[in-house]
């Protein structure tokens, strides 16, 4: 090898040694290192979400005192996706299946989104005892709130505009494909690209994101259904809202947890003996891998306080006991039976979410009106 090649090496691997700072690596090697805890987090085939079983287990927790909760992904999960993202308008079933489920004073009904929070309340925003997460956890509208409160004002996202440009780059030399610039995250959509040639972009577009930005900044890379988002290290849909807030400003970190949200949610909730948890994608697999709760076999479940809990209230929160059952958990993937993911059950399309959301209410009601 010559020097000058030498010379060039060491001046590459130097780059990245000095702009790639300590902490961004310990944030990327401890998520890497929670996704492979214990191998329970190990994807694989499941099989089709048994009706009787999900509507013996809904009537059962009902019987008490205890409450049901429902963690609902959006696209692709209670709607169908769409070429244009603002198509995706929920149907008047969905929407009755929300309303009436959220009726329930023993039901706790929540929709975690990718989706920006102007797109949520116009179409489901009158849904006052439903919650939002919206941008992966970046917004959030409580139960029974008008207002959203940003977790992300403390992040950095002076990477925004790298990306953008990035976008623009693939945008403009793949017809039919777009951009869209959220609070949190952007993102390339290419479904209305040729599908061979949009996916050859994406894997071209996805491969100079990983390798030239995602070292240097603390962003992370999703490839989605016809689309890649680039959004902070710290949010995702399983991250808690307070611990972005309380970690950056003690810390100045990018690290959050895996499964913070929606084990805040239940710890919040000791008391939920039914928990229905549906998504489509690789950014629903967090909530599900969250959901792991009862390992080796075991029935019965302790749970500490979670990160945004006690970073919040203190180390002084103390352990729950959960009335959950292991048979009343329902992880569920939309798609293929094939499908390898963490849920526990699976169903093919999104309208299969719904009707089974609906049967729990007793199914659908002639001449039901939402109040929207």
């Amino acid at each position: 090898m010559s020097s000058e090649e030498k010379a060039r090496r060491q001046a590459k691997l130097y780059k990245v040694v000095t702009t790639h700072t300590s902490h961004t690596w310990g944030a990327l090697l401890v998520k890497m290192l929670l996704g492979q805890v214990d191998g329970k987090g190990q994807a694989r085939m499941t099989p089709y979400i048994p009706r009787e079983r999900l509507l013996g287990e809904y009537e059962r927790a009902g019987r008490g005192q205890g409450k049901r909760l429902f963690l609902l992904d959006y696209d692709g999960t209670l709607a169908p996706i769409v070429k244009t993202p603002s198509m995706a308008v929920p149907s008047a079933s969905t929407l009755e299946a929300l309303e009436r489920l959220s009726a329930d004073p023993k039901n706790i009904v929540y929709i975690i989104s990718g989706r920006d929070g102007a797109f949520l309340e116009q179409h489901l925003g009158h849904l006052r005892n439903v919650g939002f997460s919206a941008e992966h956890g970046g917004f959030v509208r409580e139960r029974g709130s008008i207002e959203w409160v940003n977790f992300t004002e403390n992040l950095d996202m002076s990477w925004l505009g790298e990306v953008a440009e990035i976008f623009r780059y693939y945008t403009e030399r793949t017809a039919g494909s777009h951009i869209e610039t959220k609070k949190s995250s952007i993102t390339w959509h290419y479904r209305g690209s040729d599908p061979e040639w949009g996916l050859f972009q994406c894997r071209h577009c996805q491969d100079l994101l990983e390798n030239n930005l995602a070292n240097k900044r603390p962003i992370e890379v999703l490839v989605g259904k016809k689309n890649l988002e680039v959004r902070p290290i710290a949010v995702n849909k399983v991250c808690s809202f307070r611990t972005l807030l309380v970690w950056a400003s003690r810390f100045s970190s990018d690290y959050c947890r895996q499964g913070e949200i929606v084990k805040r949610i239940l710890y919040k909730n000791p008391d939920a003996e039914f928990i229905f948890c549906a998504g489509d994608d690789k950014t629903d697999e967090d909530m599900f891998r969250s959901l792991l709760l009862f390992p080796n076999g075991t029935t019965e479940v302790t749970m500490s306080a979670p990160m945004s809990v006690t970073l919040v209230e203190g180390d002084a929160a103390p352990p729950v006991k959960l009335a959950i059952r292991p048979e009343a958990v329902f992880t569920t993937a939309v798609g293929h039976s094939s499908k390898r993911t963490l849920a526990g059950w699976h169903v093919t399309a999104p309208q299969e979410v719904v009707d089974h959301l609906l049967d729990l209410v007793g199914g659908p009601q002639e001449g039901f009106k939402s109040s929207l």
